[in-house]
């Protein structure tokens, strides 16, 4: 059975001319992957690759799992951002029903979920008057690799406050951090709160498998044991594949081979609703990891069907400064009734099923795009299950990785996010960052070029 297949058509030479790649420079790209990959499987040296390790966690989930599992959880609040919460967002969206929050029977009787990657107050504002109220039925999970994200620290001290009104709410707040520094692992030695940790060397762009996404997804009854069994089966392709038919790095061959020839904007469409949430995941992971020293391609997410009306007409006759990668799978039955009889234009629609639109609106997407010269690839996922969504994970953290070494570039550091965060917590007034908020006030009060409405 093949869980994952990867079209490459529509970049080659031969299909789209001088926008294209030709296969012969392709090869030369990927066969020095290829020794990368044998140098980086020999020794082993990132540590989200390694699967004993992730594994090893799911006992310390386990363990975790039974001591909230008599408590009526009705709501799980999960405060993170970032790395912290995106894949978490992307399991949830891919394997949870749609109307989850409105029918929580769909997986055993899981709680409903509100993923806080944000901190504007109105939304902040609502999630708290809801837990004022159902205080005992809310399981607060707080995540940060740091233990210091101020987005995520000021959420936790405003639900830690309303939890402390009810009984026994040290059993239903978890935290996920370093398992060793930082102030959220000294508040949980200090306060005796669940913990998971975040394994050392693992950033949290790359923490998908280890308790940060792990633990929330079985908290939903999700199969976590599927998810890493996918990465993993996915892992053992990439490291014993024939590099000429190794998706992650033909995959990673490709994108910077199509950087190089200028294809700079990285466009992500998944035509399959429940892999959306995966291109946001997809954007933090390419952006941050090879968006370094004046390189590196910008990703974008644009959505199948949807941005057929928005974005497509820019793919098609813009910039040709695009690359494509769409995302696709199979999907449900819903069958269009018959025609409206005074209607004949509706006649090539009647009795047909919308998957069959579905599957039509992407093939036609696709050619006008090829015709249009603009190159793209398509993956394609046989089902959307536990599984697969793991190997997918799992691919697009080697292609990045593959990606960082032929870019000359750590791909597990983000120097330059640093200062914006650090003139954050000087606006804030934390002690010794004086002569940063003074930078900043001095800005403030100079002139500035203001429109009014």
């Amino acid at each position: 059975m093949k869980h994952v297949t990867l079209d490459i058509t529509n970049i080659l030479s031969k299909t789209i001319g001088d926008e294209g790649l030709d296969w012969a420079l392709l090869l030369s790209v990927a066969a020095k992957v290829e020794e990368f990959k044998k140098t980086v499987y020999n020794n082993t040296p990132f540590p989200f690759m390694d699967f004993n390790l992730l594994r090893s966690h799911l006992k310390d989930i386990y363990k975790v799992g039974e001591s909230i599992k008599g408590l009526n959880i009705k709501n799980l609040i999960l405060l993170g951002i970032g790395g912290s919460s995106l894949g978490t967002e992307t399991i949830f969206h891919a394997l949870l029903d749609p109307l989850h929050n409105m029918e929580r029977n769909k997986i055993g009787n899981a709680p409903r979920y509100f993923i806080l990657d944000n901190i504007d107050p109105h939304r902040i504002k609502r999630i708290a008057e809801l837990v004022k109220k159902e205080n005992e039925e809310t399981l607060l999970v707080v995540i940060s690799k740091s233990g210091e994200t101020p987005e995520t620290m000021s959420q936790f001290m405003v639900f830690k406050d309303i939890l402390s009104t009810g009984k026994d709410y040290k059993k239903r707040i978890v935290i996920i951090t370093d398992k060793n520094k930082g102030m959220l692992r000294e508040i949980v030695k200090k306060e005796g709160y669940l913990s998971l940790p975040v394994p050392e060397g693992i950033g949290g762009r790359f923490s998908v498998l280890t308790p940060v996404g792990m633990f929330p997804a079985w908290i939903m009854g999700i199969d976590v044991k599927e998810i890493l069994n996918g990465a993993q089966s996915m892992s053992e392709h990439i490291e014993n594949s024939d590099y000429k038919k190794n998706l992650a790095v033909i995959i990673a061959s490709i994108l910077y081979a199509m950087d190089k020839k200028g294809k700079i904007m990285h466009v992500m469409m998944p035509y399959c609703e429940r892999l959306n949430a995966f291109a946001d995941w997809f954007r933090q992971l390419e952006a941050e990891s090879l968006g370094k020293k004046g390189r590196g391609p910008t990703p974008l997410k644009s959505i199948g069907v949807t941005d057929q009306h928005s974005q497509l007409q820019l793919y098609i006759d813009g910039p040709k400064d695009k690359f494509i990668t769409f995302l696709f799978c199979v999907n449900d039955s819903q069958p269009i009734p018959e025609s409206i009889p005074y209607l004949e234009g509706l006649d090539y629609l009647a009795g047909k099923d919308m998957k069959e639109l579905f599957r039509a609106e992407f093939l036609g997407t696709r050619r006008s795009l090829t015709e249009a010269k603009t190159p793209n690839i398509t993956i394609t996922l046989d089902e959307i299950n536990p599984f697969n969504i793991g190997a997918l994970f799992f691919l697009y953290e080697m292609v990045i990785t593959f990606m960082g070494f032929l870019y000359e570039l750590n791909a597990f550091d983000q120097p330059a996010v640093e200062l914006g965060k650090i003139y954050t917590k000087a606006i804030m007034g934390k002690k010794g960052l004086e002569e940063k908020r003074q930078i900043i006030e001095q800005e403030l009060t100079k002139e500035r070029y203001i429109i009014e409405f």
